[in-house]
């Protein structure tokens, strides 16, 4: 059933007038911080991309400190600021024996005759299987999507038509593994495909899952105890109600959603979960069912309690113009939704074809960074420059403390980027 949303449209309205025709010109540049390069290769300072691609690698920042899931070389290196290497959680059988930092055995046994050497620092023996994603906590707790160990533990659920193998592994001090996370708690049952795994503001765990049909939006405390659990069906995403007039099956128009993001936010005691969703218009024979056409209609982020369901919000972002560059939804701080876009502004268009300014040919591209209020205002608009030499972004997040890190591709090595 399609959410109610009349009561709260005039906002949305005032949103897409604000976030559409603001000018460009108002962005302002913004200070990128190449932190440190991890080269190619398998290891245990460098990252494996070599048979498995960028599956599995994921990167996760908290209090200036790093943790990159390198998924096909089967570890997680603990970085610096500066690229030290602080500690690694590895798999023998995929990685080699480590010479930076020591073997929990090597440490124990030097502990044992007070030989004291790099205090912290080790390398903790794990055998993973499929890890995909990477969260951690203030205590520095690791939190790893990876799949079942057992191919007996694997179940297939029929209300959403999936196959279940997927549960959160927990890594404590000195990479002590803790009991894992599946959808009822420590030992639960396993997830579907993990989409995301993320550490919210109050220390606690959100988990969010797929099927082909459905997203699973799971709540859990610090602890591990499950808060809440919430099913979202891809086949009735909410869809703003003018829009849904302006189709109707009888006329040959339909509108398709599609989720393009999902975040989920705590705000105070509550939990609620953001969708970004592109909307498009379809054009069809209503007697043989056959589309002709289709054409993009807008993007709009809702706002759902992360209990119930409930639309709590809504605001447009993007207008249903084929020219509009379609943003994406990169994270969430005090408030404020980071919206991405690759297409630069104006201005800075006209400073790279003149050889000038942050755009400059052979230095840097620009994409545009919209931060947005719940009511749709842009509070800040930035020109977020990347190095053409290591243009194309793997990953691209917003941290606890708001700022915008990334995980940036070259040909010769990853970099790790922060922009001030």
């Amino acid at each position: 059933m399609k959410p109610a949303l009349s009561c709260f449209l005039c906002a949305p309205l005032l949103a897409f007038l604000l976030v559409s025709c603001e000018p460009s010109r108002n962005a302002r540049n913004i200070v990128r911080n190449d932190l440190f390069s991890i080269s190619y290769g398998i290891s245990e300072n460098q990252i494996d991309i070599s048979s498995g691609g960028e599956s599995g690698i994921d990167l996760t920042m908290r209090e200036g400190i790093f943790h990159l899931l390198d998924g096909t070389g089967g570890k997680v290196l603990k970085l610096s600021s500066y690229g030290d290497l602080l500690a690694l959680l590895y798999d023998p059988s995929r990685s080699p024996e480590p010479r930076i930092v020591k073997p929990i055995e090597i440490l124990e046994n030097e502990a044992q005759n007070n030989v004291i050497d790099a205090p912290g620092r080790y390398a903790a023996p794990i055998k993973f299987e499929a890890p995909g994603k990477i969260a951690v906590d203030a205590n520095q707790t690791i939190y790893i999507a990876d799949r079942v160990a057992n191919s007996t533990d694997r179940i297939f659920d029929t209300q959403i038509d999936s196959y279940c193998d997927r549960i959160v592994r927990r890594f404590g001090a000195q990479g002590s593994e803790l009991p894992y996370i599946g959808q009822e708690g420590p030992g639960g049952s396993p997830f579907p495909y993990i989409m995301r795994v993320d550490v919210l503001g109050n220390g606690t765990v959100a988990v969010v899952s797929a099927s082909e049909t459905v997203v699973l939006v799971h709540h859990f405390a610090k602890a591990g105890n499950l808060l809440s659990s919430l099913r979202l069906n891809r086949s009735s995403l909410p869809v703003p109600d003018g829009m849904a007039e302006s189709a109707g099956e009888n006329e040959g128009v339909r509108i398709h959603a599609n989720l393009d993001g999902i975040l989920e936010v705590a705000n105070g005691e509550s939990f609620e979960v953001a969708l970004k969703i592109d909307y498009y218009r379809e054009y069809f024979d209503p007697d043989s069912l056959v589309i002709s056409s289709n054409e993009f209609a807008g993007s709009w982020i809702f706002v759902l309690n992360g209990s119930t369901g409930k639309a709590m919000n809504s605001l447009a972002i993007v207008p249903g113009n084929p020219d509009t560059a379609i943003p994406e939804l990169i994270g969430e701080h005090s408030g404020l939704f980071y919206l991405l876009s690759d297409r630069a502004s104006s201005g800075n268009e006209q400073a790279r074809q003149s050889g000038t300014g942050a755009g400059k040919e052979g230095s840097s591209a620009a994409r545009m960074l919209q931060l947005v209020d719940m009511q749709g205002k842009v509070q800040q608009r930035y020109r977020l420059d990347v190095p053409v030499d290591a243009a194309e972004i793997m990953v691209l997040k917003v941290s606890d403390s708001g700022q915008v890190y990334a995980l940036l591709k070259s040909d010769m090595a990853v970099r790790v980027a922060w922009w001030e």
